[in-house]
């Protein structure tokens, strides 16, 4: 790597391979889902419709790990606003004027929001991170990926999808749940009289023979498109102009990231886990100089110069809240209160 105090500007290549099935949601049509699409042109120069992940929604899972990572690292309970320009990028508005002083403070004691950026006040922090969408290996995207993983025999991504339906269930129909419902244990326990109740032991088991026929209760059944597991995607990084300290920060966002590395929507039922790994190369490289990094669940495997960048970015978070805690960083603990 370039000396620390240098400004770094780094491609990394991506190989991203999933071990569920994922879901990254594009179009509804009633209670069906169905993959996001977008427009490539084809081997054959023509526009086609095409499966890709946003580059938009990885930038901001990424963003919320580097946020997380900075605020587990200071210790620190941090007001509404603030959080929302950490974990959200802020919002354009409010009485302050353009001053860049004030976005060089930032840049400086926040390197994990420099490389994202955001709105403060009424001016905007341009980040220094470049996230393109994730491309899937397909016959679709030959044009658009690296020669190294074309393949003229690859299949249409229609072939990779598949359609799965699922049950939600109301609990709240289940005899055996009644018991947690406050206003079912009232019911239950009324007083009733001698024919009511005949009545009313009369109604359940005509309901509990309904219940054998029909099944459980259910609240709704919808489907959902998925991208299968074993499906291969190829993603281009670029990091701007960084600093050690911000490239740090870039590596500390998938260190949080290998604690549970999901994309897409539906990660509560096991969707969208996945492995990555990153080749990186300066401008005018025409070969990768090696693998940056490599993410799996709960594994995250680092470069040494991948090292060396998070190990200085610990370090300056010690050092940090150290100084915080000792009151000798007045201008962090203004920037973490919002300002005031």
């Amino acid at each position: 790597m370039k000396k620390t105090d240098e400004l770094q500007t780094i491609k990394l290549d991506g190989k991203i391979m999933l071990l569920s099935a994922l879901s990254h949601i594009g179009e509804s049509l009633g209670i069906d889902s169905y993959l996001s699409e977008d427009i490539i042109i084809g081997p054959d120069g023509q526009p086609v419709e095409c499966f890709l992940y946003s580059g938009n929604s990885f930038r901001g899972i990424l963003r919320d790990m580097a946020a997380k990572y900075l605020l587990d690292k200071l210790g620190v309970i941090i007001p509404l606003e603030t959080f929302h320009l950490l974990f959200s990028g802020g919002s354009i508005g409010g009485k302050q004027s353009l001053d860049i002083d004030q976005a060089r403070l930032y840049r400086k004691l926040l390197p994990a929001f420099s490389i994202f950026g955001g709105g403060v006040g009424n001016q905007i922090m341009e980040g220094k991170l470049k996230i393109g969408s994730m491309y899937p290996l397909v016959k679709e995207c030959q044009r658009v990926i690296p020669e190294k993983y074309r393949d003229k025999n690859a299949p249409s991504w229609k072939k990779w999808t598949y359609e799965k339906s699922y049950t939600r269930r109301d609990d709240s129909k289940q005899e055996n749940m009644r018991k947690y419902i406050a206003e079912a244990q009232e019911a239950d326990t009324l007083l009733l009289a001698p024919k009511q109740q005949a009545l009313l032991d009369d109604g359940k088991q005509k309901q509990e023979k309904k219940k054998e026929k029909d099944g459980p209760a259910t609240q709704m059944r919808y489907t959902v498109e998925l991208l299968a597991a074993g499906s291969i995607l190829y993603q281009r990084i670029g990091l701007q102009d960084m600093t050690e300290l911000e490239l740090g920060a870039f590596v500390s966002a998938l260190h949080e990231f290998q604690k549970s590395p999901h994309i897409g929507g539906k990660s509560g039922t096991g969707h969208g886990l996945c492995e990555i790994e990153y080749e990186w190369s300066y401008p005018g490289d025409t070969e990768p100089r090696g693998v940056f990094l490599r993410v799996a669940e709960n594994t995250l495997w680092l470069s040494r110069p991948a090292e060396e960048a998070k190990q200085g970015y610990d370090d300056f978070l010690q050092k940090l809240y150290d100084g915080y805690l000792e009151e000798k960083t007045p201008e962090l603990k203004q920037l973490l209160d919002g300002g005031k």
